[in-house]
């Protein structure tokens, strides 16, 4: 375990650099307990018909047609039977922000695409049942898992917290020290991440690692945040989702790390980013207008937001 820097006698106050490219994270610096810090990693999907979309589970259902191969039309039933099974376990998570990063929509959209595409051999319709097979058992075991998450069982804030957000569908581990990587700036260390890889885990310090509850809460939903933004992402052919759109306006400053700032701040109706000598973020506390388009964007892409 990394020792925390001795306070000094007057905080130490600056902005947050970046530490890897696409790499949602939150920073954080104090003079009392450390200075902590979360660096960048985010990326995410919307079934909406504009921004170049594809609305989940809108595909046909694929038909064998007259010039089909011997063995096709069977196959095709059977795919229509995992394509039944798949998208009655997607609905499952109807109203989860994450369920467009879960349910991987794309992958079984490509299935489907095959499935109708005229000449259709009997080895490809059966190989096409296998996958959708494949894909429909790793959603069941996504759900099994969820369900046994939804318990926390460290009793922590921050797990509560992640339960909640995603009904047990987001994971947390408190490995930030390895999993997030060291920050590059003196007095600063990585107090959170969301990895490139996974998209459904939340990387933070041992809870005893925070200067108290409140830098505790403010961090965990500001990585929330960043899952959510990849879920907005994900539900995009060309991965520009809404959350682009603000930025694009100057929202945030166009930050995606500013943003999450703010969906913290948002969320606890908080106005600052420091509290006695421990101040969290990337330094801009956003507005009121800010705050306006935020709450809409989260109910918009499912994300919890207090009223």
């Amino acid at each position: 375990m990394t020792v925390p820097p001795r306070p000094s006698p007057r905080p130490r106050r600056s902005g947050v650099g970046w530490w890897l490219a696409g790499c949602g994270c939150l920073a954080v610096t104090g003079a009392l307990v450390l200075g902590l810090v979360v660096l960048g990693v985010v990326v995410t999907r919307l079934p909406s018909g504009d921004g170049g979309g594809t609305p989940p589970g809108s595909a046909q259902s694929p038909q064998a047609g007259s010039t089909a191969a011997p063995g096709v039309a069977e196959q095709l039933v059977l795919f229509e039977a995992e394509r039944e099974r798949f998208y009655a376990l997607a609905a499952v998570l109807d109203g989860n922000p994450v369920k467009p990063l879960v349910t991987d929509f794309d992958a079984f959209q490509r299935l489907e695409k095959r499935a109708g595409q005229p000449n259709l051999g009997s080895f490809s319709a059966q190989t096409l049942v296998q996958q959708a097979a494949r894909q429909r058992q790793q959603l069941q075991r996504r759900i099994a898992a969820a369900e046994k998450r939804r318990v926390n069982r460290s009793g922590s804030l921050t797990e509560g917290i992640v339960d909640r957000a995603g009904d047990g569908f987001i994971d947390i581990r408190w490995d930030a020290a390895s999993a997030c990587g060291a920050s590059e700036r003196e007095g600063w260390r990585t107090s959170g991440c969301i990895t490139k890889g996974d998209s459904l885990t939340v990387h933070l310090l041992r809870e005893r690692e925070f200067g108290g509850d409140w830098d505790r809460r403010m961090i965990v939903v500001h990585e929330l945040a960043h899952i959510y933004q990849r879920a907005d992402r994900q539900r995009y052919d060309a991965r520009r989702g809404r959350v682009d759109r603000l930025l694009a306006k100057g929202l945030f400053q166009g930050s995606e790390e500013k943003m999450a700032d703010c969906y913290a701040l948002t969320y606890y109706g908080e106005w600052s980013l420091t509290r006695g000598n421990l101040e969290i973020g990337y330094g801009y506390v956003c507005g009121r207008s800010e705050r306006r388009a935020l709450r809409k964007w989260a109910a918009d892409v499912d994300a919890p937001m207090p009223g």
